[in-house]
This record gives structure tokens, C-alpha cells and sequence, in this order.
């Protein structure tokens, strides 16, 4: 995947977006019960999608093989499951989708991590 470190800033993009379209909508409406969804859209898909991206394109060395392309997958269906279960959570009080995507995220950061380690130097 040659261009995931501009896939991902890309993904992190539209996370922001969205994000502050839901931010202006809860702002106008004077309702915050979707406040957790807003914070996991700009937290875990703007800013972590985004770094990921950042350090993929800081190293390149990273790209190469078949674990970074799991590793972004890993990333992108972790940020899409934590924000609709802090959706879930905010409206019916389900944890299951946030646990998973949680999960997910774990997996997909300790990736990061291994090929930062072994990979950037």
C-alpha cells in the first residue's frame, strides 16, 4: 500500500469534517447527548488516523510488507466501530460496538508500535 500514509491523513480528513458537523449540529440544537459520538469521531478518527499517517509518511520504511496494510484496516474499522458504539451508548446504552472497536484499537496501535520500532530506524 504505497500511498496509505495519504490514505489514512485522507480518512482523518473527512473523520474532522464530520466531526465538527456534528459538533455545529449539537451546538445549534442545544443537545449534547451525542457529545461522546463527536469526541471519538475527532479523537479516535481525526487525530489517531491522522498521526498514524503522519508516521507513515515521516518513515517510509514502514509501508513496506503486508502488516502495515493490516494495520491500516485495523485502524480504519476501529475508528468507525468506537464511533458507533459511543453512538449505540449514547442513545440505548450498548457497550458492545465501543468494546469491539476498542479492542481493535489496541491491536491496531500495538502494530504501529511494532513497526515503528523495528522499522524507522
Amino acid at each position: 500500500m504505497a500511498e496509505i500514509d495519504r490514505n489514512l491523513v485522507g480518512i482523518g480528513l473527512i473523520w474532522l469534517v464530520l466531526g465538527m458537523l456534528l459538533g455545529l449540529y449539537m451546538g445549534a440544537a442545544n443537545d449534547t447527548r451525542l457529545l461522546q459520538v463527536h469526541v471519538a469521531m475527532l479523537m479516535g478518527g481525526f487525530v489517531v488516523i491522522t498521526i498514524y499517517g503522519v508516521l507513515y509518511r515521516l518513515w517510509p520504511a514502514m509501508k513496506t510488507g503486508g502488516l502495515p496494510k493490516v494495520q491500516f484496516w485495523i485502524a480504519v474499522i476501529s475508528s468507525v466501530g468506537i464511533t458507533a458504539g459511543a453512538a449505540q451508548r449514547a442513545l440505548n446504552d450498548g457497550v458492545v460496538l465501543v468494546a469491539i472497536g476498542s479492542v481493535l484499537a489496541i491491536i491496531g496501535a500495538v502494530l504501529m508500535g511494532w513497526l515503528f520500532m523495528t522499522r524507522s530506524a
